[in-house]
């Protein structure tokens, strides 16, 4: 057979003609997924302490139920998130229940799926299909879920496995012997269910159920700072060990400006964003966890060389906390994201900074814009995944391969150059280090990411 295999640097006892492939073109292009939030929350449904996905605000009431917590994550939505990665907080609690009769010797209780205060009722009745019965769950008036079931001489069973396999908001077990027909009710009350109890303490036990999920920020629904500042040190920790996230607080404008400049100033991390006032809008108040909320879904949806720097916020219709222009100058300058009026009176976020205030040793002033962050982040992640996949293949640290990687290196600083997130830059063997082993060491030239023209100085010279 003409075009046998052969592998490199085999030779073939026969003549012939052999081939084999290779990759000649490199290795697919990195993209961050975007739009990816996290949130560690307060409230009424959901499992505890187990992180689970919401994928768009038509879910947040059937997966997180209501409150603060849950507006907290539809405020994600809202900012224009795709998936937020959730974490119920909390120890204790108890779902609520109700015992349904199935004759005399046999019974069905139907338990919430999660501990809960919300208040749910049932009613039993009989289906237009006589073959049928159907179970009807309420919240207050509004019916969340209709169940059917097979009518007949054993009803508890064709129940308890009915809502097993249909129901989102209660399970199912049959006690007793015998059989029998569920007995009929109508808005019949579960009790007995309470949320769990929380402390600060589960705030920082939560953190870890979201180290298995990938997202671009995290956020809680707590304005304690002390709350804040072990969000702060979880974000730190993995930042270290390679993840590259950000996170977003803020506190309600009924704080004293001082403290709030002073809270927001004491993080100095170009990782943490604080949102210092609030917004009206045409469905409330956006103020502290909820604003910071609605700026972080803002933040992660647009595209890596997206700035916040004078975004509308979508209802809104006036500002909560108004400043005077001295505040906002001190806002500006102590890492305080703000909302303030745009010329057309619409509330905007007035400048896209993040915490960091006081330079470290390795740090410029880029570090201090969220827009910069995002795109170092974004070009660290492209470049970072293109060798990884190159050195997996077994490539040798001598001349060749070395500019090899370079090669991979700066063909992602090119793509980001022409999509106009950097405008020059280049990697290349350090010639201060040379390689030895199995270790090479790289550095960069002239790497220069871009910002948006947010200040514009006007000499007008007018003649008389």
């Amino acid at each position: 057979m003409i075009g046998a295999m052969f592998k490199l640097g085999e030779q073939k006892a026969r003549p012939g003609v052999y081939v084999r492939w290779y990759n000649a073109g490199g290795y697919a292009r990195y993209s961050r997924p975007l739009g990816v939030g996290a949130a560690v929350i307060k409230s009424n449904w959901g499992p505890v302490g187990k992180v689970f996905t919401v994928e768009s605000g038509d879910e947040v009431k059937e997966k997180v139920g209501t409150g603060r917590g849950a507006d907290l994550v539809r405020e994600i939505f809202e900012g224009g998130a795709y998936f937020v990665q959730t974490v119920r907080i909390g120890t204790g609690g108890s779902p609520s229940s109700l015992t349904l009769m199935a004759g005399e010797d046999k019974s069905v209780e139907l338990r919430t799926l999660y501990p809960t205060s919300r208040e749910f009722s049932v009613t039993v009745r009989e289906a237009l299909d006589p073959s049928q019965k159907e179970l009807l769950v309420f919240e207050g008036n509004r019916q969340v879920e209709s169940i059917t079931f097979e009518a007949g001489e054993d009803e508890a069973v064709t129940l308890v496995a009915s809502v097993l396999a249909q129901s989102k908001y209660v399970t199912a077990t049959a006690t007793g012997t015998g059989t029998g027909v569920v007995a009929a009710v109508v808005n019949q009350s579960l009790t007995g269910g309470a949320d769990p109890e929380t402390v600060a303490e589960d705030y920082t036990d939560a953190y870890k159920h979201t180290e298995t999920k990938f997202f671009d920020s995290i956020t809680v629904d707590s304005e304690d700072p002390v709350i804040h500042a072990s969000l702060h040190a979880f974000v730190r920790r993995k930042i270290r060990e390679g993840y590259r996230m950000t996170m977003f607080v803020g506190e309600k404008p009924s704080v004293d400006f001082e403290t709030r400049k002073s809270h927001a100033k004491a993080f100095n991390d170009f990782a943490v964003a604080y949102v210092g006032n609030g917004v009206q809008t045409t469905t409330g108040v956006l103020s502290g966890a909820t604003a910071a909320a609605r700026v972080l879904g803002m933040f992660i949806s647009g595209s890596y060389k997206s700035s916040l720097t004078g975004n509308t916020i979508t209802g809104g219709v006036g500002i909560e906390g108004e400043m005077t222009a001295n505040e906002y100058n001190e806002a500006a300058t102590n890492g305080m994201i703000v909302f303030a009026l745009n010329s057309d009176g619409i509330p905007k976020i007035d400048y896209g900074i993040n915490t960091l205030v006081s330079l470290g040793e390795d740090e410029d002033e880029g570090w201090k814009k969220l827009r910069r962050v995002r795109t170092r982040y974004e070009l660290i992640d492209r470049i970072t995944v293109k060798i990884d996949k190159a050195m997996s293949n077994n490539i040798d640290n001598n001349h060749d391969d070395r500019q090899f990687v370079c090669t991979l290196a700066n063909g992602e600083i090119g793509q980001m150059i022409r999509e106009g997130g950097l405008e020059s830059g280049e990697m290349i063997v350090d010639p201060d280090t040379a390689p030895e082993g199995d270790s090479a060491w790289f550095k960069f030239d002239d790497l220069v990411d871009l910002d948006g023209l947010e200040k514009a100085y006007l000499a007008f010279g007018f003649q008389y």
